[in-house]
């Protein structure tokens, strides 16, 4: 097993570029898995994050809101930087806010939260488990096989030392999205690329544990975009009150990871689902995504029956450098149900020169 390093000093370098309970009450000053609590706004705000690395460049969000017995009401955004496309700056950090939309390093917590070990890291993914009252933390290392590492905090600011809990081939493993049933029903959606971004295709997996740090092999599962499209670093959740999972994902094309639509699911049982055929949102829907819309997140509010979504995405500058960024909005679920559900007569729009199609897409 890898050991990885922990938080070390590091040159700023700037580059271009889950049980919840059964009523959940929206006054509650504490969130569940249903009940965020956040004051988000309907029109998206680019979000200003302080970044260990000084270039304030985001991407690949994550968001809970630990319930009781958690000491006191927190809310926390797992993200990595990613200056200019540079993924030796792509280290898991943390930030702390209560609005959703202002967030500050947590403090006490180091910044980044790990280092690796061999190649780079990505793919941050962040839950509760109340009956550890814990945080875990996963995360994919990727050098020449891909690994999820697992940390965990009692109080979010100090944090254990990383466990190896899943492996396999390199380009086999992205984004691990872990959704916690039970204290012993876990389950973890990852993507496997089919050889990376100039693969002709992808595909969704699921695997299952008990306690969250052994898991089982994967089982090939039924998420894909509408018109060919295929799943591609995905986030998935359990809707306690709606009594289904949740999905959130960029549609991948063949031969790329410029992904340029960001597609809305749902599942009776996480292994068969619905996409709905109109994006949740689309390149271009403001400047700082211009051309692309990447892996976020989202939290849903079952007292307001609205939707608190974090979208990372990039806008391409010179010699297809891309810059990165992270917003938040907040809208009802009735819009985000009906505009995603209406069918589309189009299709989406080819990315311009510079698209991604590297081995180490974030």
């Amino acid at each position: 097993m890898r050991q990885v390093v922990h938080r070390a000093m590091l040159p700023a370098v700037i580059t271009l570029g889950a049980c919840a309970r059964e009523h959940p009450s929206p006054t509650d000053a504490f969130a569940t898995a249903d009940s965020a609590v956040l004051r988000a706004p309907p029109s998206l705000h680019v979000l200003a994050l302080s970044t260990y690395d000084g270039s304030g460049q985001t991407v690949h969000p994550d968001y809970v809101a630990p319930q009781r017995p958690w000491a006191t009401p927190s809310h926390f955004l797992a993200i990595t930087p990613y200056p200019g496309g540079d993924s030796r700056r792509e280290n898991p950090s943390l930030f702390t806010g209560s609005d959703g939309v202002n967030w500050t390093s947590a403090s006490g917590s180091p910044n980044p939260l790990v280092l690796p070990s061999a190649g780079y890291l990505s793919d941050p993914d962040i839950l509760y488990s109340p009956s550890d009252n814990q945080l875990f933390l996963y995360y994919r290392q990727s050098a020449d096989e891909d690994l999820i590492f697992l940390i965990r905090s009692s109080d979010g600011h100090q944090w254990g030392p990383a466990t190896q809990v899943v492996s396999g081939p390199a380009l086999s493993i992205l984004s691990p999205s872990v959704v916690r049933r039970s204290s012993s029903d876990w389950l973890m959606w990852t993507i496997n690329p089919d050889s990376g971004c100039r693969g002709p295709a992808a595909h969704a997996e699921l695997r299952r544990s008990v306690d969250g740090v052994a898991w089982t092999d994967p089982q090939v599962v039924d998420l894909n975009g509408p018109g060919g499209l295929f799943a591609w670093h995905v986030d998935v959740q359990w809707i306690h009150s709606r009594n289904e999972y949740w999905a959130l994902f960029p549609a991948k094309t063949p031969g790329n990871c410029s992904t340029r639509e960001l597609f809305f699911a749902t599942s009776p049982d996480g292994l068969t689902w619905q996409t709905f055929p109109t994006p949740v949102l689309s390149a271009g829907v403001i400047p700082e995504f211009s051309d692309i819309v990447y892996r976020s997140t989202f939290s849903y509010d079952s007292g307001s029956d609205d939707i608190t979504f974090w979208f990372s995405g990039a806008s391409m500058v010179a010699n297809g450098m891309f810059v990165w960024n992270t917003a938040v909005q907040r809208r009802s679920r009735a819009d985000v149900f009906s505009s995603t559900r209406a069918p589309v007569a189009r299709r989406m729009s080819p990315a311009r020169p510079g698209v991604i199609t590297n081995f180490s897409p974030p």
